[in-house]
């Protein structure tokens, strides 16, 4: 008898038990449909006011970096001295350090570890580059460039063509040895990058500068070689991953994603390969523009393995595996598409817009789109809306929910736009007598 009801209280303890967890979980799905809808879209909310930096009198060329929850600070004080510091964006008002042996310095920014800072021309054109830690800034390794050449921090190698010598050279920053050099005849854009990263970079800045390194953070670069070749190179010692020949002229379009290079023939009625980049000999696919007349304008990575190609008239993805057309649309002079999520972000030009920035879905149709608008991509779901002519004074900033087209009204900053920097989760901009710290996402969006 004791058994029988002992059995029937576990029974009994057991139902109840199943009963609160189904219960509880029946709670915390409706709590967070419910939140997740009132927090539409994509946890934008109207600009939170964190705190300001003072600019004393007499700064020029204020200017913010953002890099996550840490932010870069520079203004020239005259006489050409310039004075850089760290601060965290939650608690700008204190230094992490400050730097202020630098001198003539044009612009910086912030990647993987360090502060790229680069100097003004002097009278022949040169430059210096120095690079400081971004944990205390301190120097520790500096380059000197001209004005002709092209130069990119690619995770620890500064890659430099120097236009003088027609050279391209390769630097490890840790331990300031060269690791490659080639003769480059073909000119500055005679190599590219590859990039590896198309799904998650971040502009911070009206100019389109990137969160992460130019492009990539792939050691790998292409470039081109005699009788129209192409060249894979490591840039830990200068190895060639991969070589072909008569691949690509001058007045192609050349374009390394991941594990692949794509080559664009740049006459009318152009033709794209693809080819897997350690077997430059055969292409793995062709595919021929419909249009006989079209010329390309760009070749990106545009999604998940996606390629999209613009051409005057048209925009057309790709699947990079196959070649196979996922959708064509009509598109007037495409110049950017951007993957959010599953959708595409286009801009396009417009005679009395300036720019015209369209979201299509994942079959190519339009979810909406905004005419004078310039879009700068957040993160995998979002993006921020700028005027695509910006205005004196005060501007609205919009924030966007992609999976949903939705916009909404983050506030006004009266400031330069090309004086702001944004995260995901941050803007700060040289307003009037100070840098201004704002948080553009709901306190749970970090979490």
């Amino acid at each position: 008898m004791q058994t029988h009801a002992h059995s029937l209280w576990l029974s009994r303890r057991a139902r109840w038990s199943a009963g609160a967890v189904a219960g509880l979980v029946l709670v915390l799905l409706v709590f967070g449909i419910v939140y997740r809808v009132s927090q539409r879209p994509y946890g934008f909310k109207p600009f939170d006011r964190i705190g300001g930096v003072a600019l004393p009198a007499g700064s020029e060329r204020a200017r913010a970096y953002l890099d996550g929850g840490r932010a870069f600070l520079g203004r020239a004080t005259g006489g050409g001295g310039y004075e850089l510091r760290a601060v965290d964006s939650d608690k700008p008002a204190t230094a992490i350090w400050t730097n202020t042996s630098l001198t003539d310095v044009d612009t910086f920014r912030s990647a993987r570890g360090m502060v790229q800072v680069t100097g003004l021309p002097d009278a022949a054109g040169h430059r210096r580059v120095t690079l400081l830690n971004a944990n205390n800034g301190v120097p520790f390794a500096t380059f000197d460039v001209e004005g002709r050449d092209r130069w990119a921090l690619v995770g620890k190698y500064f890659v430099r063509y120097a236009d003088a010598e027609h050279r391209l050279t390769v630097t490890d920053v840790g331990t300031g040895k060269p690791t490659a050099a080639f003769d480059q005849p073909g000119g500055a854009a005679s190599w590219w990058l590859t990039d590896n990263w198309s799904g998650q970079q971040v502009p911070t800045s009206t100019t389109g500068e990137p969160l992460d390194e130019a492009l990539t953070v792939d050691p790998h670069i292409v470039r081109a070689t005699a009788e129209r070749g192409l060249e894979v190179v490591g840039l830990a010692g200068g190895h060639v991953l991969g070589a072909g020949r008569d691949l690509a002229g001058p007045g192609d379009l050349v374009y390394p994603y991941e594990e692949q290079v794509f080559v664009a023939t740049g006459g009318a009625g152009f033709e794209l390969r693809a080819y897997e980049r350690t077997h430059l000999n055969k292409s793995q696919w062709t595919w021929s523009s419909p249009d006989q007349q079209a010329r390309p304008l760009f070749v990106a990575s545009c999604g998940e393995q996606r390629v999209c190609v613009g051409e005057e008239h048209h925009l057309t993805q790709l699947d990079i595996a196959t070649g196979q057309v996922v959708f064509r649309v009509e598109a007037e002079r495409p110049s950017q598409a951007v993957p959010v999520g599953d959708r595409i972000m286009v801009r396009t030009a417009s005679q009395s817009d300036g720019a015209t920035e369209t979201l299509l879905d994942a079959a190519g149709k339009t979810v909406s789109s905004w005419p004078g608008k310039r879009a700068a991509r957040l993160d995998e779901g979002s993006y921020l809306l700028l005027p695509a002519v910006p205005p004196a004074g005060a501007f609205a900033w919009m924030g966007v929910d992609a999976e949903h087209g939705t916009a909404r009204d983050l506030g006004s900053v009266d400031a330069r736009p090309d004086s702001c920097t944004w995260s995901h989760t941050y803007l700060a901009c040289a307003t009037a007598g100070e840098f201004t710290f704002y948080r553009i996402r709901a306190p749970w969006y970090s979490l």
